[in-house]
């Protein structure tokens, strides 16, 4: 072959080649480019979701908090409202008991109370001996 045709085709091949390797290169460079910026992405989605999972968990914290003060709270209510309901009912059966009688709207608006007392409020018995004096108590006459 001539020595031209043989410089030329090798010209000629180290042009094409050089072209389809930087090609192939380029693909490659691309390839690479994506998965590193896809990885980028799936581990900036990772950390937003621990944000939100790290901020839901605080809300939770919070309103958990609150609710066990709300229940602290409403146990204080209930314990005060427990003395008031037991002063008033001993107050109220030990004056009927000095009158020596009572109405019988008096005796049942004094079982209401002692029903919230004992069993709406779980109360420990202390009004019970003064609502059985109080439940002997003979009716007021109406006439």
């Amino acid at each position: 072959m001539n020595p031209f045709w043989s410089d030329f085709l090798k010209l000629l091949a180290a042009f094409f080649l050089g072209s389809g390797g930087l090609k192939l290169m380029e693909i490659i460079g691309d390839k690479s480019k994506f998965k590193r910026e896809r990885k980028a992405v799936k581990e900036d989605r990772k950390e937003e979701k621990e944000d939100e999972v790290k901020a839901l968990t605080k809300k939770v914290d919070d309103l958990t908090d609150a609710v066990k003060e709300m229940n602290e709270q409403m146990s204080a209510f209930r314990d005060a409202q427990k003395c008031v309901l037991l002063d008033r009912i001993i107050h109220l059966g030990q004056s009927f008991i000095q009158d020596g009688e009572i109405s019988f709207d008096d005796r049942r608006r004094l079982r209401e109370m002692h029903d919230s007392y004992h069993n709406g409020l779980k109360g420990n018995g202390d009004a019970d001996a003064i609502m059985k004096a109080v439940d002997a108590l003979p009716l007021k006459n109406h006439n």
